[in-house]
């Protein structure tokens, strides 16, 4: 998917983003209470490593679905340049120019996405907040690995930035 130097990277909007992140999540853990994976954790895994909501027996984050997610995120955006999420509302991982990425690359900035409580919404909110991400819509840990998530449609609306991106409206 490399561009040419005249076709602009047409960086992808953070609602965007968020709908193709939740559609993986909301899948994976189908995926996983289908092969009930919840409850094989529950007996191999101390109870102290499962931490749940108050009052209910539903658990917050495990290290196995972790694992999981780490994995399909880096494996399917390495491969496939991105996942299914990204797929349904047309969005791909990049590097800075706008081709694939390392799989050293997909994994570094797969680890903010796969531990989705507490670190996702750091991560997102010191790519709204640093000067250095918010210009390139990337979280910190786009910025760590050298990724960009572009939107493959046409632009609704351009704005004209530094090194050839622009923005989605």
């Amino acid at each position: 998917m490399s561009k040419t130097p005249s076709e602009p990277i047409i960086l992808a909007n953070w609602g965007r983003r968020f709908i193709a992140w939740f559609i993986d999540y909301l899948f994976i853990n189908i995926m996983l209470a289908y092969v009930g994976l919840e409850s094989f954790e529950t007996r191999v895994i101390p109870a102290f490593l499962l931490p749940q909501l108050p009052g209910s027996n539903i658990t917050i984050w495990s290290p196995l679905s972790i694992l999981v997610f780490f994995l399909y995120w880096t494996l399917s955006e390495w491969y496939f340049g991105r996942s299914i999420g990204q797929l349904l509302v047309n969005l791909r991982l990049t590097d800075l120019n706008g081709n694939g990425v390392s799989l050293l690359a997909s994994a570094i900035q797969s680890i903010g996405k796969a531990i989705a409580f507490p670190l996702l919404p750091i991560d997102c909110l010191i790519g709204w907040v640093y000067p250095p991400c918010r210009k390139t819509r990337q979280r910190l840990f786009n910025k760590l690995s050298n990724t960009l998530v572009v939107y493959l449609g046409k632009p609704m609306q351009t704005i004209k930035q530094e090194k050839r991106y622009e923005k989605e409206a």
